[in-house]
């Protein structure tokens, strides 16, 4: 049976730790999750014509990874993102500005791609350029509409922008976050404080999303319908390395429980033991163990 083909869009980058650096950004993780589990993933991005560029295509490459839809932009430098740990291995980010993707074009191959995906993640981030933010709208315009469209929103101050987050609510059909940035989008809209009632105000103004998947840490994740709230705690942890794309991995188990038609309860728990894994390992794509990446099959 053939593999559903998706699309992770958005930034790529190396996350330079203090240890060294990483292979990183959502989209990316999110990428090379969901190909872990199943899928023909494709990563849409851009990075420099620099040594960190050759970096990223040969690092993708020993990943299996398609890297035909990401552009190399000349005299933009390949995006890197400082990232400090604390000690309970949550990560604070500075996310430098005027990089490659900022300036991320959309091509004949790109729009081809893009109308044959199963399935869509895309966030907020990517779009805090106007260049980046016009050519995500026009990508995801022309994705099949009867496909997943999961707005990953990835919140990172300064780049909170109303309109950037309106047009990527309308855009999509399911929603992940995680528990710090549902009041802070309550508050952007003017919904209530309470999160039950934000999230029933959400499925209100923005009737086209009929899924929200909202990730707590180590209390685990809320699924939440229009009709119902379903919550899923973590399996034990050993020992958290860092959290750093756990949010993700989510995000692409729940794509692929989507795609196979799970239930909300299987893929949750499917979900949580992969994130609980990738909190046990350094980064954000690490390679999943044998009985987690046959999870779908």
């Amino acid at each position: 049976m053939a593999k559903p083909l998706t699309i992770s869009l958005g930034e790529i980058l190396w996350d330079v730790l203090p240890d060294g650096k990483i292979l990183g950004g959502s989209p990316a993780n999110v990428a090379w999750h969901v190909n872990q589990l199943g899928a023909d993933a494709h990563i849409v991005s851009a990075i420099g014509q620099d040594d960190l560029g050759d970096e990223i295509l040969r690092r993708l490459a020993e990943m299996n990874l398609d890297t035909s839809a990401i552009v190399r932009i000349p005299d933009v430098p390949t995006s890197t993102v400082d990232a400090m740990l604390d000690d309970r291995g949550n990560a604070t980010y500075v996310i430098h500005e005027n990089v490659a993707w900022d300036a991320m074009p959309v091509t004949d191959d790109v729009l081809r791609l893009a109308s044959q995906a199963k399935a869509v993640n895309y966030g907020s981030l990517a779009q805090r350029h106007p260049f980046g933010r016009a050519s995500t709208l026009a990508i995801l315009d022309a994705i099949d509409p009867s496909a997943i469209k999961i707005f990953d929103i990835n919140l990172r101050p300064p780049f909170i922008d109303r309109d950037v987050i309106d047009a990527g609510l309308l855009r999509a059909n399911v929603l992940k976050m995680n528990n710090d940035e549902l009041p802070l989008l309550a508050d952007l809209f003017g919904w209530a404080t309470a999160p039950e009632a934000a999230m029933a105000q959400l499925f209100v103004a923005y009737p086209n999303i009929t899924q929200l998947v909202v990730t707590c840490g180590a209390d685990g994740a809320q699924w939440c319908t229009p009709e119902r709230l379903h919550v899923q705690k973590p399996p034990a942890v050993g020992r958290v390395v860092d959290t750093i794309g756990a949010g993700d991995s989510v995000t692409a188990t729940v794509m692929m429980g989507l795609l196979k038609g799970w239930e909300v309860e299987k893929t949750l728990e499917a979900a949580m033991a992969v994130a609980s894994f990738v909190c046990s390992q350094r980064g954000g794509t690490p390679e999943l163990p044998a009985e987690l990446r046959k999870l779908f099959g």
